[in-house]
């Protein structure tokens, strides 16, 4: 058995790839939206909901594990790191699949939420914030500028129970085409763009484009650093590593 941690096109990507090779795949995401995707790339089974290390360990030994390929979002540190300590506690060989990182080109760099809010705040009057809920309220806690909130049409709920406006929430879901980035811009008037660096499959390169062509100052969130033990950046490259880890064994 194979584990993908799964909940990005990356592991869309390389699920089928396993499985169309005989390997058997369990996925793990922490949404239920994640694990339906999972499921119609071929995973033989899925799990959902977020796993601390006690409970990916119990996993790795109830479902013979043999080798662990993280494919989560470059942000999602928690669950790496989980990984990585209940791999290294069983035995189990891990590998960190991750997307490349974006050409940040004309960026104003962060290396965190609270430096992305100081940054913004000095750069323009009202700002599009668009990367995510997990770290908007600190976001909102340090920045002086009106903040415009691009989220999920799920997430809408819990931006305005954090008391942001409803005239300053845009719940829309993906994916953004430049013309639909430029009319949000321009419809709320956003002076400065944050987001975070998922890279261009994350869409941070289309946005900063767009940014580059509108005049928008645009704040990027650097991603955190993690030592992984092995790390590939494409889907042929991770099936290699289980071919050489499993020695072709499914």
């Amino acid at each position: 058995m194979i584990w993908v941690l799964a909940g990005t096109t990356e592991a869309r990507r390389l699920i089928p790839l396993l499985t169309s090779r005989g390997y058997r795949v369990m996925a793990s995401c922490t949404t239920g939206a994640g694990a339906a995707l999972a499921r119609a790339a071929g995973a033989l089974e899925v799990r959902s909901g977020a796993l601390g290390e006690a409970e990916m360990r119990q996993l790795l030994r109830e479902r013979g594990v043999r080798g662990v390929i993280d494919c989560t979002h470059p942000f999602a540190t928690e669950a790496s790191r989980n990984a990585m300590a209940a791999c290294r506690a069983e035995g189990v060989p891990y590998l960190r699949y991750e997307r490349p990182p974006a050409n940040l080109r004309g960026a104003v760099l962060a290396g965190s939420f609270r430096e992305a809010a100081a940054i913004a705040s000095t750069l323009g009057r009202r700002v599009m914030y668009t990367a995510g809920v997990r770290h908007l309220g600190e976001f909102l806690r340090h920045c002086k500028a009106e903040v415009v909130v691009r989220v999920l049409p799920s997430s809408v709920q819990e931006v305005l129970d954090m008391g942001v406006e409803e005239r300053l929430v845009v719940g829309i879901y993906p994916p953004f085409t430049p013309e639909l980035e430029r009319a949000l811009l321009r419809r709320y008037g956003a002076e400065v763009m944050v987001m975070k660096d998922s890279g261009a499959e994350g869409g941070t390169e289309q946005k900063l484009e767009v940014c580059r062509e509108l005049g928008i100052r645009a704040v990027v969130v650097e991603r955190p650093r993690l030592e992984y033990p092995e790390v590939c950046t494409t889907p042929e490259e991770a099936v290699r590593w289980v071919e050489r880890v499993l020695a072709g064994r499914p």
